[in-house]
């Protein structure tokens, strides 16, 4: 798993700086030929409207931009990590799917919000859990019963892992993130998703969007799920300054916009 997740931390970290030439930044996404492949594949789709207008990445790249191709690739990279691995019942293609939702859900909160971080709040959300696989890769089976058993009896997992652990799979997130290259801003954003007050001041509004997210993708007993409902999630939203009309216009808005992702990512 480290192997494809360190080359997106590389991804990420070129994206951000700039003094690096588009011409490094290509050749650091080709340095893996199929996600190449799979990168123009994306950038062709009706998703950003070029279809038939690019056929090769380098061209991928000077149309839409470094961002916007970082954006991509995460994405399949997320994607084929997470589908890959099962957690005991809980399917991989569930897990993915939450990340997906949670990651255009806090960018949809960012754009409601005006907020100059719509790229890294869809990034957060996306990348939120991945320290479920690692601790799944870490501990096996005796893991796979505490998700299996958070999502039973619908409690919040990282109460669970505390307990059977010593550790949550955010906080293992921090480190392994950091291990991966991943910016610290966005490492400390999600390694601080389950309790954004806790985030280092930088990073907290980030954190507290990833929260937010799954406040209004959440639906109990439906699907998966880090964070079920808690009584706090009331004053989580209205605390960013979202009010009910807000959260009813981001539900709308991101089921038409997983209409339109969803199959091209399949």
């Amino acid at each position: 798993m480290s192997i494809e997740l360190v080359l997106l931390g590389e991804i990420l970290a070129i994206a951000r700086d700039s003094d690096a030439s588009l011409d490094e930044f290509g050749q650091k996404v080709g340095a893996s030929p199929q996600l190449a492949r799979e990168v123009v594949r994306v950038s062709n789709s009706a998703l950003y409207g070029m279809e038939g207008k690019i056929n090769r990445l380098e061209r991928a790249v000077l149309i839409l931009g470094t961002r916007a191709v970082a954006e991509i690739a995460s994405t399949l990279l997320v994607a084929k990590q997470m589908r890959g691995m099962n957690i005991g019942r809980v399917a991989g293609d569930q897990i993915w799917i939450h990340s997906l939702h949670t990651g255009l859900c806090a960018q949809l909160i960012a754009r409601c919000l005006s907020l100059p971080s719509e790229s890294e709040a869809y990034l957060a959300g996306l990348l939120h859990d991945l320290g479920l696989l690692d601790l799944h890769e870490a501990y096996g089976e005796p893991y796979a019963n505490t998700v299996e058993r958070s999502q039973t009896e619908q409690v919040p997992l990282i109460g669970l892992e505390e307990e059977a652990f010593g550790e949550t799979h955010g906080k293992r997130l921090l480190i392994r993130a950091s291990d991966w290259q991943f910016p610290q801003q966005l490492c400390e954003a999600i390694g601080y998703h389950d309790s954004p007050q806790e985030a280092p001041e930088g990073s907290r509004t980030l954190a507290t969007l990833i929260r937010a997210a799954h406040i209004i993708v959440a639906e109990p007993g439906k699907g998966f799920s880090d964070m079920p409902p808690t009584p706090e999630d009331e004053s989580i939203l209205s605390d960013l300054g979202l009010v009910p009309d807000d959260v009813s216009d981001i539900q709308a808005l991101l089921i038409e916009r997983m209409k339109e992702v969803a199959p091209i990512l399949r």
